[in-house]
């Protein structure tokens, strides 16, 4: 496989601080002036490891506490200092699988982002109305579900970090970055938080990840070795950890996006991935495994149901010259090995997107949540504390 060809886009990109987004104010805005605090003005503590790699700058456009209150309506609508978010995704789409995205099922009240979910039923059905309604040939499965995303859009070298509390049900908690065009997209949280039903093995586990599309035809890659499912001793379900029996625990995630072709996850200020070109590093069980992705014949290697790392060797402390050994020897990317991105890696400023879904691949499954837990208010809300943005001051 040919190197990545991002040296002449990288100078480019770092000349770029959060680029303003092409979201038309199309719809409602709304009069909710927001009433902001000396919270919005905090210096956060950043993770250990680039707190000096860098002297940051908080980016105020896509930072917010969410110390004001914005009602939920059942318009589009703008809210947030200076009309930073809209209450819906970032085009017209209105969600995977059963998901029924709908304007009134955001709100900002008690210090928090609240991104709720109900029961979808057609012959009551919110605004926006949909235009696929009975997905998946579900009339009586679909999920109303809240959906945000940003006004302007980041760019590498960026840190973006949020503080949230996982919703206790099965559904995808998420916290994620995607190209307008919908071809590059960086997850920093995607959290099936609820046990039941049947969902126990994958509530124990917070997904960081990335994909690469190519839109027509559809195909996507991500990676799908074992370390993108970060687990914690003692966590037998997020949403269960979270809620913590109403004393609400939150969780820190967070994405270093340094280049086209370095990834940095974060967890409660803890760096527990990394994925650089050809190679990644994942710590697991507090050793850091060193390796790379391999191919045969043009497809990626699989070992055991899961995407094969061969891996070089093992620290007790992150050491990024060991993930450079592993670089060196590798022939195949860990960020795009399809080249689906032409090789020039993740260049395109990304929206930021917050929001509950219901995933196509868990409702054949049967993994879908009850009309008992999404009429809960201890279940069927996923609230986020703060989202900060950070650029290295140039």
């Amino acid at each position: 496989m040919k190197q990545m060809k991002f040296v002449g886009v990288l100078m480019a990109g770092i000349l770029v601080s959060c680029s303003s987004g092409n979201l038309k104010e199309e719809g409602k805005k709304t009069s909710q002036a927001p009433v902001l605090k000396e919270a919005n003005t905090i210096k956060a503590e950043l993770p250990a490891a680039i707190k000096n790699e860098e002297e940051w700058q908080l980016q105020k456009s896509v930072s917010d506490e969410f110390n004001y209150s914005f009602k939920a309506e059942n318009n589009k609508a703008y809210f947030g200092e200076g009309k930073k978010w809209v209450n819906f995704y970032h085009s017209n789409w209105d969600g995977p699988g059963t998901t029924y995205w709908k304007y009134n099922h955001v709100e900002v009240e008690g210090g928090d982002l609240v991104i709720k979910s109900s029961r979808w039923k057609q012959s009551e059905e919110l605004n926006p109305i949909s235009r696929k309604p009975n997905k998946m040939n579900k009339p009586l499965g679909g999920i109303n579900a809240g959906c945000i995303s940003s006004v302007d859009k980041v760019v590498y070298p960026v840190f973006i970090e949020s503080k949230s509390m996982v919703a206790n049900i099965v559904l995808a908690s998420d916290v994620w970055l995607l190209s307008p065009d919908a071809t590059q997209e960086i997850d920093i949280m995607e959290c099936y938080g609820g046990k039941e039903p049947g969902n126990s093995y994958f509530a124990k586990s917070i997904h960081v990840s990335h994909h690469s599309f190519i839109r027509k035809p559809f195909t996507d890659y991500q990676p799908r070795d074992k370390g993108a499912w970060y687990q914690r001793e003692g966590v037998t379900g997020w949403g269960e950890y979270c809620w913590n029996n109403g004393e609400r625990r939150d969780v820190r995630t967070g994405v270093y996006w340094k280049s086209p072709v370095h990834f940095e996850h974060y967890i409660d200020g803890e760096l527990i991935r990394v994925l650089h070109d050809k190679a990644v590093a994942t710590k697991i069980k507090g050793v850091w495994e060193y390796g790379y992705p391999t191919m045969t014949d043009g497809k990626l290697d699989v070992a055991y149901g899961k995407q094969k790392i061969t891996i070089t060797n093992t620290t007790t402390e992150y050491s990024f010259a060991e993930l450079e050994k592993a670089n060196e020897i590798s022939e195949v990317s860990i960020i795009d090995p399809y080249e689906y991105q032409n090789g020039n890696g993740y260049t395109k400023p990304l929206n930021i997107i917050i929001n509950l879904e219901s995933q196509d691949w868990h409702v054949k499954a049967d993994r879908t949540p009850t009309d008992e837990d999404l009429k809960n208010p201890d279940k069927n809300q996923m609230k986020v504390d703060w989202i900060r943005v950070y650029k290295p001051k140039q």
